[in-house]
């Protein structure tokens, strides 16, 4: 009696075919997993420069050791910078212009430090982007150049 006042004997066979038809439209129409690029591993600019970025650190100058794969992560207006596979991370800022900056100063034996700094930008070109900069150390000088990874 109560499902007769709201729901008449007819409306909810012909309501329950229509949302078949609705779901089996929407189940044909789609192509592929639309959750693939989510579980891809790819890091999706959302947040601007936030996230992760990989890529070659590569000495300038001679007797400066071998290119290596860098890797940085950045958060808002922070930035983690690893760029010997875990031999020192460098902590830094990015500027409201994109330019980014961190150093890291680390004790040694005799009373003297060793410092390493990065100076880098942000930058956009033909609809990809990458950080460009340079890192250096005493006299050493690396190129570094990192995409989205």
């Amino acid at each position: 009696m109560f499902g007769q006042v709201f729901f008449p004997s007819g409306c909810g066979l012909r309501l329950g075919g229509v949302a078949s038809v609705a779901c089996l439209l929407l189940l044909t129409t789609c192509t592929g997993d639309p959750g693939e690029q989510l579980q891809s591993g790819q890091v999706l600019a959302w947040g601007g420069s936030d996230g992760r970025w990989v890529g070659p650190v590569t000495p300038v100058d001679m007797n400066c050791g071998q290119q290596t794969t860098g890797l940085m992560s950045i958060g808002s207006s922070t930035f983690g910078f690893d760029p010997f596979q875990s031999a020192e991370v460098l902590q830094g800022n990015i500027g409201p212009s994109g330019n980014l900056r961190g150093e890291v100063v680390r004790s040694v034996p005799g009373n003297r430090s060793i410092g390493m700094s990065f100076l880098g930008r942000v930058q956009h070109s033909e609809g990809v982007e990458s950080i460009v900069g340079t890192l250096t150390s005493g006299r050493c000088h690396w190129s570094v150049t990192l995409r989205r990874g």
